[in-house]
C-alpha cells in the first residue's frame, strides 16, 4: 500500500516515526505540486492540506484522502464524492486553541478592548469606558461539534449560561437548552455572546441575516468563526452602522482576504482578525494522533475517523 504525504508542515520526526509504526506501508513524501502529481498517480492514499481535481485526475487508484484541516470546503467535493473516494478530516485538531480565541474575544467585548484598541491610536486616555465580565451572562452556541462543545464546557467553568444549536433538538450535559436553526432567533435575542461555528452549507448559507441582527439584544456581541457564507454582510453592515448591537468579531468572511474597499473596514464596532483562530504552533502534535489512528483503521478495514458526510456538508 503506498500513501503519500503532502509534508508541509509535519515535522520530520512525525514522518519518521510514521514510517517505524507502519512498516508495511510505502510512504512517499512530497514538498512540491510537481512531486505530488508524480507520486498521486499510484497512491492508494493522501493526507494534505490541500488537492485540486486536476492533481486528482490520474491517480486511478486513490480510495482516502485525509485532510489535515477540519474544514474541507477547498477541497473538489463533487469530484471526489463522484470517484467514492473516502474523505476524512482533522475535525478535533481545533478544538483548544479555538476555544481559547472564542474566550479571549468574549473577554475583549466585555473589557472593551475594542475601545481602548481605537483610543490608543488617538491617544487618548478615558478611564471612563464601562468595564463588564463574562460571568454570569449567557452564551449563545450556533454548532455544538467538538469546538462547540469544548467552549461551552470552559465557558460554564468561568460561570456563563450555555445554550446552543444543533441538527437535534435535544439533551446535551452543560448546555441549558437546546434549539435547532430554525428557532435560531429565540437564541440570539436571550444571549449576552453569540458564538457562529457553522459550517457553510445550502441549509447555513447567509442565515446570520437582518432577522437574526434585529433579534440581538442591544448591547450583545456575536463572534463568527465558522464560515463567512453562513453570514448577509450587506445585512451585517447595515445592522453595525444602525447600532442594532454593540460588537461584531469575525475571524471569516464571505470573500477572503476581506476585500480593501469592503464597507466593514470603516466600522469602529466591528474587530476583524484574519482567518487565524484555526492555526496553532502546537497544530501538527494535535494532527498526528489522529492520522495515525486512521492509517492504522485503514489498514485494518475498520471504520475510519471523522469521515466526511457529502449529504450534510460537514
Amino acid at each position: 500500500m503506498k500513501i503519500t504525504i503532502n509534508t508541509y508542515p509535519f515535522p520530520d520526526e512525525d514522518l519518521r516515526q510514521l514510517e517505524l509504526d507502519f512498516k508495511n506501508v510505502d510512504f512517499s513524501f512530497v514538498s512540491s505540486k510537481k512531486d505530488l502529481l508524480n507520486e498521486i498517480e499510484d497512491s492508494d492514499a493522501i493526507i494534505t492540506f490541500y488537492l485540486k481535481k486536476s492533481q486528482m485526475e490520474s491517480a486511478s487508484k486513490l480510495k482516502w484522502i485525509q485532510a489535515i484541516s477540519a474544514g474541507v470546503d477547498h477541497f473538489p467535493l463533487d469530484y471526489i464524492k463522484s470517484r467514492n473516494i473516502n474523505l476524512t478530516t482533522g475535525r478535533g485538531i481545533h478544538k483548544i486553541h479555538m476555544t481559547e480565541y472564542a474566550l479571549s474575544m468574549m473577554i475583549l467585548g466585555a473589557r472593551r478592548l475594542d475601545k481602548m484598541m481605537l483610543d490608543k491610536n488617538k491617544r487618548n486616555w478615558n478611564h471612563d469606558i464601562p468595564q463588564n465580565e463574562i460571568f454570569g451572562k449567557k452564551l449563545g452556541i450556533i454548532g455544538l461539534g467538538s469546538i462547540g462543545m469544548e467552549i461551552a464546557k470552559k465557558a460554564s467553568i468561568l460561570g456563563m449560561e450555555v445554550y446552543g444549536v444543533k441538527s437535534l433538538e435535544d439533551e446535551v450535559p452543560g448546555i441549558e437548552k437546546i434549539y435547532t436553526l430554525k428557532d435560531l432567533k429565540q437564541l440570539t435575542s436571550k444571549c449576552d455572546y453569540i458564538i457562529n461555528l457553522l459550517p457553510h452549507t445550502d441549509e447555513t448559507d447567509k442565515v446570520i441575516d437582518e432577522e437574526i441582527f434585529n433579534s440581538m439584544k442591544k448591547e450583545s456581541c456575536m463572534i463568527n468563526m465558522g464560515r463567512g457564507g453562513t453570514v448577509n454582510e450587506d445585512h451585517l453592515h447595515t445592522a453595525l452602522s444602525e447600532k442594532k448591537f454593540r460588537l461584531y468579531i469575525s475571524d471569516v468572511f464571505e470573500e477572503e482576504p476581506l476585500p480593501e474597499e469592503s464597507k466593514l473596514w470603516d466600522l469602529e464596532n466591528i474587530v476583524i482578525t484574519p482567518h487565524i483562530c484555526g492555526p496553532s504552533t502546537n497544530y501538527m502534535k494535535k494532527a498526528y494522533p489522529i492520522i495515525k489512528e486512521n492509517i492504522s483503521r485503514y489498514l485494518n478495514n475498520k471504520e475510519l475517523m471523522n469521515r466526511y458526510s457529502f449529504t450534510k456538508g460537514y
